[in-house]
């Protein structure tokens, strides 16, 4: 989906983001699996787990030269500064080594980002390039790709090259993928890297098998699920795992939440759309969360890393807005607030069925190195859980069994558990960390109803 462009690549938190014009070719994801099982031409080898550290990608105004400022005047305040979560592959035979945004909410890989019509072309050229000539294995495809975002475009062709992931000191394992298709861009406007997106792919999202698809296929991992910890919003860097999960990455149980077929979703397209129940504020002094969603409440969103902010249904986003009056308009549906905030130890509640995620102000409330900014903006459609949200929480994407599932994020140690196949593939594990092991802004709590 690569649906909102500083909402996704750069995660910066606009809100602009634009759908591909790929429409799914079947009913129901619960299909896939047994069409992806009669392709597997290997058993799973090794542990079945590959881990690979995100790291934060941060670019603030003042690191700009005058030049760079001026391409990325905008309307939104907020297309201003860019964030995201990176990881590091290499394409083709010897490896060329490409830094890409990784992405919850799109499907796709594609690199070579047109540096000269970046923001910045000096931080483009540092993120590596792929060159389809200087490797043995490569194969261009002739097949053209575009897609157009709400601030930058790109087109380009679609080719097929051996790719290679992990064997890094902060991981564990090692992938080495034949053939994956992916995108390179002939021309671009505006991004500085390029994307891999890690949603839904064969017959869902894309005609061809994506990386999920093919870590599962080629044998890297058991089943098509991966979990992500994106750690604190003080912290360099967090990890995905495919096919694993790390026990001591949360606090409590894993809360397992269905996803929404897509012909139900709200936008009818394939994403990690799971239904919220409530909201509430923590005010800092109090023991409990005040709600600001009434019983029965069902709210479809979806947790994307791909947007730095949250995109909130107006009426939930001015309820929890309610609670810091000295917010200000920025337009766009976005607010500053007193960077004060961040040092409060109050939280935004978010539920779950069961679990409550609680954020902390400190994590909620982002500073971009001269403003604070309050964690989500007002939209009336394509309601999404940004990294706002995401760094309070451990999230397993399974889409063999069509479930994302949640837990309070925390991290005392390590302890990672490969996921298996069937209907309970996620480990029912709960997690090693209380309380006392989360940083004192993070009142993190897990709170269950049963």
């Amino acid at each position: 989906m690569l649906r909102f462009i500083l909402g996704c690549a750069f995660a910066s938190i606009s809100s602009s983001y634009n759908l591909p014009n790929h429409q799914p070719t079947i009913e129901d994801q619960f299909t896939i699996p047994a069409i992806l099982s009669s392709n597997k031409d290997v058993q799973t080898h090794g542990s079945g787990v590959l881990q690979l550290p995100v790291k934060v990608h941060n670019v603030q105004l003042q690191t700009l030269t005058s030049g760079e400022m001026r391409k990325r005047q905008s309307i939104d305040p907020l297309a201003n500064v860019i964030n995201g979560y990176t990881i590091d592959i290499s394409l083709g035979s010897p490896n060329q080594k490409v830094t890409v945004i990784m992405d919850t909410g799109s499907s796709e890989l594609w690199v070579d980002p047109n540096c000269t019509n970046s923001y910045s072309s000096s931080q483009c050229a540092s993120f590596g390039i792929y060159i389809p000539s200087h490797s043995s294995t490569f194969q261009d495809l002739g097949t053209k790709f575009a897609i157009q975002y709400g601030t930058g475009s790109v087109n380009g062709e679609y080719f097929t090259d051996n790719l290679n992931m992990g064997g890094s000191p902060n991981g564990i394992g090692a992938a080495r993928i034949k053939a994956q298709q992916f995108g390179v861009a002939n021309t671009s406007s505006y991004t500085t890297l390029g994307i891999m997106g890690v949603g839904f792919g064969y017959q869902l999202d894309t005609n061809y098998y994506n990386i999920i698809d093919q870590l599962y296929v080629q044998g890297v991992t058991n089943s098509r699920a991966f979990s992500l910890d994106l750690a604190s919003i003080d912290v360099s860097q967090g990890s995905i795992i495919f096919g694993g999960i790390d026990t001591m990455k949360y606090i409590g149980a894993l809360e397992k939440r269905p996803i929404i077929p897509y012909r139900r979703a709200p936008d009818r397209y394939p994403r990690y759309w799971i239904y919220m129940t409530s909201a509430g504020v923590t005010t800092p002094g109090s023991s409990s969360s005040a709600p600001v969603t009434g019983a029965g409440y069902n709210q479809a969103i979806f947790p994307d890393s791909g947007s730095t902010l949250s995109q909130l249904p107006t009426a939930l986003f001015n309820s929890l807005l309610a609670y810091f009056p000295d917010a200000v308009s920025q337009g766009g549906g976005a607010y500053t607030v007193p960077c004060s905030y961040r040092t409060q130890a109050g939280t935004i509640d978010f539920g779950f069925g069961n679990t409550t995620i609680h954020v902390s102000y400190h994590e909620w409330f982002w500073y971009d190195g001269q403003s604070c900014w309050f964690g989500a903006q007002s939209t009336q459609s394509t309601f999404l859980l940004g990294d706002s949200f995401i760094r309070s929480a451990y999230i397993v994407y399974d889409q063999d069994n069509s479930n994302v599932l949640l837990a309070q994020a925390a991290n005392c140690g390590t302890n990672i558990l490969a996921i298996s196949t069937g209907v309970n593939a996620v480990p029912s594990v709960t997690g090693g960390c209380t309380v006392s092991s989360t940083s004192s802004f993070a009142k993190a709590t897990t709170s269950s109803k049963s």
